[in-house]
Formats: structure tokens, sequence, C-alpha cells
């Protein structure tokens, strides 16, 4: 699928099916009409935000070909995980540390774990090593479209060691804060005199 083609049928199928098309986004909520089969192999339904906060779901529309293309080339079944966040999702302990979630750049797609190989191929076949973000997991895949290019494969059980590293080293200003928010916690509970 290309995204001059994608435009053409979303621009056409918008108002009747009560989403719009905002430059590179495609924005709806639980009004929209969520049967619509915004692309061969999913619809609107299955793409709708995870998270109960945000009335509303905006999504990049080259994430949304880069998905399908994927999809085509896996062959198998995918569901989405987690799609747009806004930005409270990210502070809360044990969220995605990509911030694409944020502005509805991402999608975490769940797969069958006897399928994870096949994924991995497609995923490489469809976006390149140059270009967005792509996390392997036990239960799928992380994908992202932005400039941010990074790889990483967590299907190998990590050790606490590695854990506890991590922590302190990926995405630190998320990890100061709720580090912060921890012990401030300890200290309002526990330390402060009553």
């Amino acid at each position: 699928m290309d995204r001059q083609t994608f435009d053409l049928q979303l621009k056409a199928a918008a108002e009747a099916n009560k989403f719009k098309v905002d430059h590179d986004y495609i924005v709806f909520d639980k009004t929209a009409n969520l049967d619509y089969q915004i692309l061969p192999h999913f619809k609107l339904r299955e793409l709708l935000t995870k998270n109960v906060l945000k009335s509303h779901t905006e999504l990049n529309l080259n994430l949304l070909v880069q998905l399908e293309n994927v999809r085509a080339a896996f062959g198998h079944e995918i569901s989405i995980r987690q799609s747009y966040t806004g930005g409270f999702h990210l502070l809360t302990f044990g969220a995605h540390d990509s911030e694409a979630y944020q502005y509805g750049e991402a999608f975490s797609l769940g797969v069958d774990e006897k399928y994870n190989a096949d994924l991995e191929k497609a995923i490489n076949s469809v976006i390149p090593p140059t270009s967005g973000e792509v996390g392997l997991y036990k239960w799928g895949a992380h994908i992202a479209w932005n400039k941010t290019v990074k790889r990483w494969d967590t299907r190998q059980t990590q050790t606490q060691t590695q854990i506890l590293k991590d922590l302190f080293t990926k995405n630190s200003m998320k990890n100061l804060l709720v580090l912060g928010a921890a012990g401030a916690a300890v200290w309002f509970f526990f330390i402060r005199k009553k």
C-alpha cells in the first residue's frame, strides 16, 4: 500500500464514517464508524486508543501504511496491543519508554509466539534499518514512525541486573520522575513525623 492512494481513500470516506484527516494524521473517537475497514486488514475499532483518559485517537498516516505493509508481508493475524496514548500514560511505571505513542506514531503488535520469526522477517522487509523504531518481544513487536532510529530485541530473558541497569540508563528523565514520585510517597507515608 502506498501513502498517496491511502490519502485519497481516507479523504473520500472521512465524512461518511465520522473521522477527519488532519495533515499527516487521522483523528477519530468512539462516535466514528468503528466498523469502517480503514486498512485491508484492520478496522478503526482495532486502532482505537486503549487509554481511557483520552476521548479521541490520533494516528500518523505513514504509520498506518507501515502497519498494513507489515501485516501483508507477515501473513498472519496481528492484534494492536497499544496505539495512541497521549502524554499521561508515559508517566506510569512500566509504560513503554517510547514517546511515539504520545504522538500517535507507534503501535505494539501482538502475535502468537510461534510466529515471532515470521514477524521479524516481515518488519525487516518493510521497515529499513535506517528508519523508525523496532522492538521485538516474546508477545510481538513495537513499531514506530518517527525520526528516532532504534532497534532492540528483548525476546531473551533479562536478569534483574540488566533490568536495573536499563532503569537507570534508558529514558532517564521518565525514570527520574518515577523514582522521585516513589521517594516522595515513601517519605509521606513512612518517614515524615505525624
